[in-house]
Protein backbone atom coordinates (compact mmCIF):
# COMPACT_ATOMS: atom_id res chain seq x y z
CA UNK A 1 0.00 0.00 0.00
CA UNK A 2 1.33 3.39 -0.72
CA UNK A 3 0.11 6.87 -0.12
CA UNK A 4 -0.46 9.04 -3.31
CA UNK A 5 1.91 11.87 -2.33
CA UNK A 6 4.27 8.86 -1.98
CA UNK A 7 3.82 7.84 -5.92
CA UNK A 8 3.80 11.20 -6.99
CA UNK A 9 7.36 11.50 -5.20
CA UNK A 10 8.23 8.07 -7.16
CA UNK A 11 7.26 9.44 -10.69
CA UNK A 12 8.85 12.94 -10.23
CA UNK A 13 5.01 13.69 -10.47
CA UNK A 14 2.41 16.39 -8.85
CA UNK A 15 -0.19 15.68 -6.61
CA UNK A 16 -3.76 17.63 -6.90
CA UNK A 17 -6.29 16.78 -4.55
CA UNK A 18 -6.15 14.18 -1.29
CA UNK A 19 -2.52 13.36 -1.39
CA UNK A 20 -3.50 10.98 1.72
CA UNK A 21 -5.40 8.48 -0.01
CA UNK A 22 -4.32 5.09 0.12
CA UNK A 23 -3.94 2.89 -3.31
CA UNK A 24 -3.28 -0.86 -2.78
CA UNK A 25 -3.51 -1.42 -6.24
CA UNK A 26 -3.23 -0.87 -10.23
CA UNK A 27 -6.26 -0.91 -13.27
CA UNK A 28 -8.25 -0.05 -15.95
CA UNK A 29 -9.91 3.26 -15.89
CA UNK A 30 -12.97 1.75 -16.29
CA UNK A 31 -12.75 -0.92 -13.83
CA UNK A 32 -10.77 0.94 -11.09
CA UNK A 33 -11.95 1.68 -7.69
CA UNK A 34 -10.95 3.82 -4.72
CA UNK A 35 -7.86 2.04 -3.97
CA UNK A 36 -6.61 2.12 -7.19
CA UNK A 37 -3.96 3.79 -9.47
CA UNK A 38 -4.72 4.18 -13.22
CA UNK A 39 -3.42 6.46 -15.51
CA UNK A 40 -5.47 8.31 -18.88
CA UNK A 41 -3.86 9.91 -22.02
CA UNK A 42 -5.48 10.94 -25.45
CA UNK A 43 -8.89 10.28 -25.77
CA UNK A 44 -9.22 8.54 -22.73
CA UNK A 45 -8.79 11.85 -20.66
CA UNK A 46 -12.26 12.88 -20.85
CA UNK A 47 -13.03 9.22 -18.82
CA UNK A 48 -11.19 10.41 -15.87
CA UNK A 49 -14.07 12.73 -14.25
CA UNK A 50 -16.49 9.57 -14.30
CA UNK A 51 -13.98 6.96 -13.53
CA UNK A 52 -14.11 5.17 -9.91
CA UNK A 53 -10.11 5.48 -9.60
CA UNK A 54 -8.61 6.46 -6.53
CA UNK A 55 -6.11 8.34 -8.58
CA UNK A 56 -5.31 9.01 -11.75
CA UNK A 57 -1.94 9.61 -13.77
CA UNK A 58 -2.26 11.95 -16.25
CA UNK A 59 -0.50 14.81 -18.61
CA UNK A 60 -2.23 18.06 -17.15
CA UNK A 61 -4.63 19.40 -14.34
CA UNK A 62 -8.01 19.32 -16.11
CA UNK A 63 -9.71 17.70 -13.59
CA UNK A 64 -11.28 19.66 -11.09
CA UNK A 65 -12.51 17.49 -7.77
CA UNK A 66 -10.03 14.13 -8.47
CA UNK A 67 -7.16 12.95 -7.19
CA UNK A 68 -4.62 13.19 -10.07
CA UNK A 69 -0.86 12.56 -10.17
CA UNK A 70 0.89 15.05 -13.28
CA UNK A 71 3.50 13.45 -15.42
CA UNK A 72 4.69 13.99 -18.42
CA UNK A 73 4.23 10.05 -19.75
CA UNK A 74 1.52 9.03 -17.95
CA UNK A 75 1.76 5.35 -19.46
CA UNK A 76 5.74 5.22 -18.85
CA UNK A 77 4.86 6.07 -14.96
CA UNK A 78 1.99 3.80 -14.83
CA UNK A 79 4.36 1.31 -15.95
CA UNK A 80 6.90 1.88 -13.24
CA UNK A 81 4.81 2.54 -10.52
CA UNK A 82 2.78 -0.87 -11.31
CA UNK A 83 6.03 -2.84 -10.90
CA UNK A 84 7.47 -0.53 -7.65
CA UNK A 85 3.71 -1.34 -5.98
CA UNK A 86 3.27 -4.76 -6.74
CA UNK A 87 6.06 -6.21 -6.44
CA UNK A 88 5.97 -10.25 -7.32
CA UNK A 89 6.37 -12.75 -4.43
CA UNK A 90 7.45 -16.39 -6.13
CA UNK A 91 6.37 -19.45 -4.62
CA UNK A 92 8.81 -21.06 -3.24
CA UNK A 93 12.32 -20.41 -2.52
CA UNK A 94 15.90 -22.58 -1.69
CA UNK A 95 17.05 -25.66 -3.77
CA UNK A 96 14.21 -28.76 -3.98
CA UNK A 97 15.05 -31.89 -2.98
CA UNK A 98 13.89 -33.29 -6.19
CA UNK A 99 16.57 -30.64 -8.46
CA UNK A 100 19.53 -32.76 -9.72
CA UNK A 101 22.55 -30.05 -9.59
CA UNK A 102 26.07 -30.90 -10.65
CA UNK A 103 28.77 -30.69 -7.77
CA UNK A 104 30.66 -28.58 -10.28
CA UNK A 105 27.70 -25.88 -10.52
CA UNK A 106 28.03 -22.45 -8.58
CA UNK A 107 24.66 -21.34 -7.06
CA UNK A 108 25.07 -17.50 -5.50
CA UNK A 109 23.48 -17.13 -2.35
CA UNK A 110 19.37 -16.71 -2.43
CA UNK A 111 19.00 -18.61 -6.20
CA UNK A 112 15.73 -20.13 -6.22
CA UNK A 113 15.72 -24.04 -7.86
CA UNK A 114 12.08 -25.55 -8.41
CA UNK A 115 11.48 -29.37 -8.29
CA UNK A 116 13.12 -31.35 -10.98
CA UNK A 117 15.25 -29.11 -12.93
CA UNK A 118 18.31 -30.16 -13.99
CA UNK A 119 22.05 -27.82 -13.48
CA UNK A 120 24.68 -29.28 -15.44
CA UNK A 121 28.32 -28.94 -14.72
CA UNK A 122 30.31 -25.20 -14.67
CA UNK A 123 26.96 -23.86 -14.40
CA UNK A 124 27.47 -20.11 -12.72
CA UNK A 125 24.36 -18.57 -11.00
CA UNK A 126 23.93 -14.99 -9.36
CA UNK A 127 22.11 -14.30 -6.25
CA UNK A 128 18.28 -13.88 -6.26
CA UNK A 129 17.66 -15.96 -9.77
CA UNK A 130 14.90 -17.86 -9.28
CA UNK A 131 14.27 -21.58 -11.18
CA UNK A 132 11.06 -22.85 -11.89
CA UNK A 133 10.11 -26.41 -12.46
CA UNK A 134 11.49 -28.53 -15.38
CA UNK A 135 13.89 -26.50 -16.06
CA UNK A 136 17.18 -27.59 -17.82
CA UNK A 137 20.53 -25.32 -17.72
CA UNK A 138 23.47 -26.75 -19.71
CA UNK A 139 26.84 -27.21 -19.31
CA UNK A 140 28.88 -23.79 -18.50
CA UNK A 141 25.76 -21.54 -18.57
CA UNK A 142 26.13 -18.03 -17.24
CA UNK A 143 23.20 -16.73 -15.20
CA UNK A 144 23.26 -13.24 -14.00
CA UNK A 145 21.35 -11.81 -10.89
CA UNK A 146 17.75 -11.39 -10.28
CA UNK A 147 16.83 -13.29 -13.68
CA UNK A 148 13.30 -15.44 -13.64
CA UNK A 149 12.90 -18.80 -15.30
CA UNK A 150 9.92 -20.04 -15.70
CA UNK A 151 8.68 -23.85 -16.40
CA UNK A 152 10.16 -26.00 -18.58
CA UNK A 153 12.87 -23.31 -20.43
CA UNK A 154 15.57 -25.37 -21.85
CA UNK A 155 19.19 -23.59 -22.27
CA UNK A 156 21.90 -25.72 -24.01
CA UNK A 157 25.47 -25.18 -22.90
CA UNK A 158 27.50 -22.06 -22.81
CA UNK A 159 24.67 -19.80 -22.93
CA UNK A 160 24.66 -16.19 -21.09
CA UNK A 161 22.51 -14.63 -19.16
CA UNK A 162 22.66 -11.21 -18.14
CA UNK A 163 20.82 -9.95 -14.93
CA UNK A 164 17.39 -9.67 -14.57
CA UNK A 165 16.05 -11.52 -17.65
CA UNK A 166 13.05 -13.21 -17.93
CA UNK A 167 12.73 -16.26 -19.81
CA UNK A 168 8.91 -17.37 -20.67
CA UNK A 169 7.44 -20.94 -20.26
CA UNK A 170 8.76 -23.01 -23.42
CA UNK A 171 11.82 -20.93 -24.49
CA UNK A 172 14.66 -22.87 -26.01
CA UNK A 173 18.18 -20.82 -25.97
CA UNK A 174 20.88 -22.24 -27.80
CA UNK A 175 19.49 -24.95 -30.31
CA UNK A 176 21.39 -25.55 -33.10
CA UNK A 177 20.97 -23.08 -36.37
CA UNK A 178 19.78 -24.58 -39.61
CA UNK A 179 23.11 -24.71 -41.07
CA UNK A 180 23.21 -27.39 -43.87
CA UNK A 181 25.44 -27.54 -47.32
CA UNK A 182 24.42 -30.11 -50.10
CA UNK A 183 27.19 -31.72 -51.46
CA UNK A 184 25.30 -33.26 -54.21
CA UNK A 185 23.68 -35.98 -52.82
CA UNK A 186 22.66 -35.28 -49.16
CA UNK A 187 22.35 -32.46 -46.86
CA UNK A 188 25.69 -31.71 -44.55
CA UNK A 189 25.60 -30.53 -41.12
CA UNK A 190 27.65 -27.50 -40.65
CA UNK A 191 28.44 -27.99 -36.85
CA UNK A 192 27.03 -25.53 -34.56
CA UNK A 193 29.48 -24.01 -32.40
CA UNK A 194 29.18 -20.83 -31.63
CA UNK A 195 27.35 -19.10 -28.59
CA UNK A 196 24.28 -17.13 -27.53
CA UNK A 197 24.69 -13.89 -24.88
CA UNK A 198 21.25 -12.69 -24.10
CA UNK A 199 21.66 -8.63 -22.20
CA UNK A 200 20.27 -7.50 -19.21
CA UNK A 201 17.14 -6.76 -18.46
CA UNK A 202 16.13 -8.44 -21.86
CA UNK A 203 12.73 -10.48 -21.42
CA UNK A 204 11.99 -14.14 -23.93
CA UNK A 205 8.29 -14.84 -24.30
CA UNK A 206 7.03 -18.44 -24.00
CA UNK A 207 7.94 -21.17 -26.74
CA UNK A 208 10.64 -18.61 -28.50
CA UNK A 209 13.72 -20.26 -29.80
CA UNK A 210 16.60 -18.16 -30.44
CA UNK A 211 19.99 -20.77 -32.23
CA UNK A 212 23.45 -20.13 -31.16
CA UNK A 213 25.62 -19.00 -33.60
CA UNK A 214 27.63 -21.03 -36.26
CA UNK A 215 30.99 -20.25 -35.58
CA UNK A 216 31.06 -16.66 -33.80
CA UNK A 217 27.59 -15.85 -31.21
CA UNK A 218 24.05 -14.69 -31.56
CA UNK A 219 23.09 -11.66 -29.72
CA UNK A 220 20.54 -9.96 -28.08
CA UNK A 221 20.76 -6.42 -26.58
CA UNK A 222 20.47 -5.03 -23.61
CA UNK A 223 16.44 -4.34 -22.69
CA UNK A 224 15.23 -6.05 -25.61
CA UNK A 225 11.87 -7.84 -25.60
CA UNK A 226 11.01 -10.66 -27.36
CA UNK A 227 7.15 -11.77 -27.69
CA UNK A 228 5.99 -15.32 -27.69
CA UNK A 229 6.36 -18.12 -30.60
CA UNK A 230 9.28 -16.34 -32.56
CA UNK A 231 12.36 -17.87 -33.95
CA UNK A 232 15.97 -15.89 -34.21
CA UNK A 233 18.85 -17.96 -36.27
CA UNK A 234 22.18 -18.75 -35.91
CA UNK A 235 24.78 -15.13 -35.54
CA UNK A 236 21.82 -12.63 -35.72
CA UNK A 237 22.54 -10.18 -34.14
CA UNK A 238 19.52 -7.76 -32.00
CA UNK A 239 20.72 -4.30 -30.26
CA UNK A 240 19.13 -3.02 -27.24
CA UNK A 241 15.70 -1.77 -26.34
CA UNK A 242 14.16 -3.28 -29.36
CA UNK A 243 10.77 -5.07 -29.76
CA UNK A 244 10.12 -8.06 -31.47
CA UNK A 245 6.59 -9.31 -31.94
CA UNK A 246 5.24 -12.85 -31.92
CA UNK A 247 5.12 -15.07 -34.85
CA UNK A 248 8.18 -13.12 -36.13
CA UNK A 249 10.98 -15.38 -37.55
CA UNK A 250 14.51 -13.70 -38.41
CA UNK A 251 16.99 -15.76 -40.61
CA UNK A 252 20.49 -16.57 -40.12
CA UNK A 253 22.84 -13.41 -40.17
CA UNK A 254 20.57 -10.42 -40.25
CA UNK A 255 21.58 -7.62 -37.83
CA UNK A 256 19.40 -5.85 -36.03
CA UNK A 257 19.19 -2.15 -34.43
CA UNK A 258 18.74 -0.64 -30.95
CA UNK A 259 15.06 0.65 -30.54
CA UNK A 260 13.78 -1.08 -33.46
CA UNK A 261 10.11 -1.87 -33.70
CA UNK A 262 9.05 -5.21 -35.32
CA UNK A 263 5.12 -6.11 -35.76
CA UNK A 264 3.94 -9.26 -35.62
CA UNK A 265 4.35 -12.00 -38.31
CA UNK A 266 7.29 -10.36 -39.72
CA UNK A 267 9.48 -12.91 -41.52
CA UNK A 268 13.25 -11.36 -42.36
CA UNK A 269 15.39 -13.39 -44.61
CA UNK A 270 19.23 -13.88 -43.99
CA UNK A 271 21.88 -11.23 -43.62
CA UNK A 272 19.22 -8.28 -43.65
CA UNK A 273 19.91 -4.90 -41.94
CA UNK A 274 17.58 -3.50 -40.58
CA UNK A 275 18.74 0.12 -39.01
CA UNK A 276 18.37 1.51 -35.51
CA UNK A 277 14.89 3.58 -34.60
CA UNK A 278 13.21 1.47 -37.52
CA UNK A 279 9.47 0.18 -37.75
CA UNK A 280 8.83 -3.16 -39.76
CA UNK A 281 4.89 -3.19 -39.80
CA UNK A 282 2.95 -6.77 -39.11
CA UNK A 283 3.31 -9.36 -41.59
CA UNK A 284 5.87 -7.69 -43.72
CA UNK A 285 8.34 -9.71 -45.49
CA UNK A 286 11.90 -8.54 -45.61
CA UNK A 287 13.97 -10.19 -48.74
CA UNK A 288 17.51 -11.25 -48.58
CA UNK A 289 20.53 -9.02 -48.33
CA UNK A 290 17.59 -5.94 -47.84
CA UNK A 291 18.13 -2.83 -45.99
CA UNK A 292 15.60 -1.40 -43.81
CA UNK A 293 16.90 2.79 -42.92
CA UNK A 294 17.49 4.35 -39.73
CA UNK A 295 13.80 5.51 -38.53
CA UNK A 296 12.25 4.32 -41.34
CA UNK A 297 8.41 2.46 -41.44
CA UNK A 298 8.23 -0.39 -44.16
CA UNK A 299 5.36 -2.81 -44.54
CA UNK A 300 4.49 -5.23 -47.10
CA UNK A 301 5.65 -7.73 -49.11
CA UNK A 302 8.50 -7.33 -49.86
CA UNK A 303 9.12 -4.35 -47.44
CA UNK A 304 8.31 -1.53 -49.04
CA UNK A 305 8.43 2.16 -47.28
CA UNK A 306 5.34 2.30 -45.58
CA UNK A 307 4.06 5.84 -47.39
CA UNK A 308 4.80 3.92 -50.66
CA UNK A 309 2.79 1.46 -49.57
CA UNK A 310 0.01 3.64 -48.75
CA UNK A 311 -0.11 4.92 -51.78
CA UNK A 312 -0.48 1.77 -53.76
CA UNK A 313 -3.09 0.45 -51.77
CA UNK A 314 -5.01 3.69 -52.03
CA UNK A 315 -4.79 2.99 -55.91
CA UNK A 316 -6.29 -0.87 -55.69
CA UNK A 317 -9.12 0.31 -53.86
CA UNK A 318 -9.97 2.71 -56.67
CA UNK A 319 -10.02 -0.22 -59.24
CA UNK A 320 -13.58 -1.57 -59.18
CA UNK A 321 -14.49 2.16 -59.69
CA UNK A 322 -11.68 2.45 -62.69
CA UNK A 323 -13.00 -0.61 -64.26
CA UNK A 324 -16.91 0.77 -64.46
CA UNK A 325 -15.49 3.65 -65.93
CA UNK A 326 -13.50 1.62 -68.85
CA UNK A 327 -16.44 -0.47 -69.34
CA UNK A 328 -18.65 2.60 -70.03
CA UNK A 329 -15.67 4.38 -71.93
CA UNK A 330 -15.97 0.90 -74.33
CA UNK A 331 -19.57 1.48 -74.74
CA UNK A 332 -19.59 5.11 -75.67
CA UNK A 333 -16.65 4.43 -78.00
CA UNK A 334 -18.64 1.72 -79.87
CA UNK A 335 -21.86 4.00 -80.07
CA UNK A 336 -19.27 6.66 -81.57
CA UNK A 337 -17.97 4.23 -84.24
CA UNK A 338 -21.23 2.89 -84.99
CA UNK A 339 -22.57 6.45 -85.76
CA UNK A 340 -18.94 7.06 -87.77
CA UNK A 341 -19.63 4.37 -89.66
Amino acid sequence: MKMVREIADFTNGTVYGDAETQITTVSSLDRADFVALAYADGKYLDDVLTSAAGCVLVPSNDFPGRTVIVVKQPRVAFANVAQWLLSKEHPFEGIHPSAIIHKNAELAAHVAVGPWTVIESGVKISSGTIIYPGSYIGRNCLIGADCVIYPRVVLYPGITLGDRVILHAGTVLGADGFGFVFDGTRQVKIPQIGHLEIGSDAEIGANTCIDRGALDETVVGEGTKIDNLCQIAHNVQVGTNTVISSQTGIAGSSRIGSHVTIGGQVGIADYCQIDDHAVVGAQCGVPSRKRVPASGAYWGTPARPLQNVKRQQAHLSRLPKLADEVKRLRVEIEKLKSKLS
